[in-house]
């Protein structure tokens, strides 16, 4: 009776007999399914729709038991970053955090695709629950990794005797709460203060946290049996791959207010912190908003937005895709947001309600001001949510 109303009957058969074979009592399995009728269409639906999400249910079938308790029911960001950093801090081992890690990943994506698939929740939801999971996992990295370099250092303190603050910026999807099942993370690595560590091997603010956040990005991006967390990109920072890894707030400001360009004023529009210090983080976003939104965008300012958009097309050209390709192919996701960027650019000096890294809300921020009239907010959102 599933079988048919599935999207491909054969991949769901493959998938469920996996499923089946893996756990660890197929005869409870049967019971539960006679007991339940809800549960072996919910099953096929999930097998039959996803290979990844099949693929993560026949390595861990009792995580088919959590989704059936939490429904996908949407979670809060602190719920979700207080109960894996709970768990973090628990551990002593490298391994056992790595694992810890990857299994809160694993099993928290799941319901999220419960929601998405079974319960059908919208876009703005799924999305925000997938950028939640990524702060949570980025904050339990952040306290394991700061545990074990803290141990061997000491506190860095700045000058004034305080201990000094660290923040981990979340630049493009993930600081718009927009990341999908496969998006990369942006990441910016910053620390407020120079100074020294207070420990018997005392070194340099500089060194702690530049050690910080290489600890940080291998704890998410090591492979293990169970995978990676996640993909880190690190090239948003100052400077870009020849910059240092963790720069302090003093030389990120010295180096967007003298070099920065215009896509990096561009990026920053998403810019949100995601884990260390909030304060800080929003702190240092309240400096650079100045220079993100300017009064006027001059004309090399223009230029220099359609040379970054030309390079995106050029480059969408010459792998074929262009008419195909939902991200970058023309008329795609970037083209889209390509777009709303440079609205906010443009008008977010004058207009502060146009300051969101969230396209969904930018959209509807720029048709209440005028920015875009209802016709184009209605063919642009419609397109980005497909």
């Amino acid at each position: 009776r599933c079988l048919p109303r599935c999207a491909d009957p054969d991949m769901a058969l493959n998938n469920l007999d996996r499923f089946v074979g893996a756990a660890r009592s197929p005869l409870v399995l049967g019971t539960l399914f006679e007991r339940d009728p809800t549960a072996l269409p919910t099953l096929v639906q999930i097998l039959s729709t996803s290979q990844h999400f099949s693929d993560l249910l026949a390595a861990d079938p009792e995580i088919f038991d959590l989704l059936r308790m939490t429904e996908g029911k949407p979670v809060s960001r602190s719920t979700l970053v207080g109960e894996l950093v709970t768990e973090v801090e628990a551990l002593e081992s490298d391994d056992s955090v790595l694992r810890a890690l990857r299994r809160f990943k694993r099993r928290e994506t799941m319901r999220i695709a419960y929601g998405d698939i079974v319960r059908g929740q919208s876009l703005r939801t799924i999305t925000a629950q997938i950028s939640y999971l990524a702060d949570a996992l980025l904050e339990g990295a952040l306290r394991a990794a700061g545990r074990a370099l803290g141990r061997q250092r000491g506190t860095p303190l700045r000058p004034d005797g305080k201990p000094a603050r660290f923040t981990i910026l979340g630049m493009g999807k993930l600081g718009g709460l927009e990341l999908n099942y496969s998006s990369d993370i942006d990441l910016i690595f910053l620390y407020d203060e120079d100074g020294r560590t207070d420990g018997r091997r005392s070194i340099a603010n500089s060194e702690f946290f530049d050690a910080l956040a290489c600890e940080i990005t291998r704890l998410m991006t090591e492979a293990t049996d169970l995978g990676v967390a996640w993909r880190v990109d690190l090239r948003l920072r100052p400077e870009g791959a020849r910059g240092k890894v963790c720069p302090s707030m003093a030389q990120a400001l010295g180096y967007y207010d003298l070099r920065g360009r215009t896509w990096e004023r561009q990026a920053f529009i998403k810019a949100r912190p995601v884990a260390g210090s909030y304060a800080f983080g929003q702190e240092l976003l309240n400096h650079l908003a100045p220079w993100v939104y300017r009064r006027y965008l001059s004309r090399a300012d223009i230029s220099g937005i359609k040379a970054l958009k030309r390079r995106i097309e050029r480059q969408s050209q010459r792998s074929g895709l262009n008419t195909r390709d939902v991200k970058i192919g023309r008329g795609g996701i970037r083209d889209i947001e390509f777009v709303i960027q440079f609205l906010q650019l443009l008008n977010g000096a004058d207009l502060p309600e146009l300051r969101t890294g969230n396209t969904l809300d930018a959209f509807v921020q720029l048709e209440r001001v005028g920015c875009l009239s209802d016709l184009e907010r209605s063919l642009l959102e419609g397109n980005y949510r497909f």
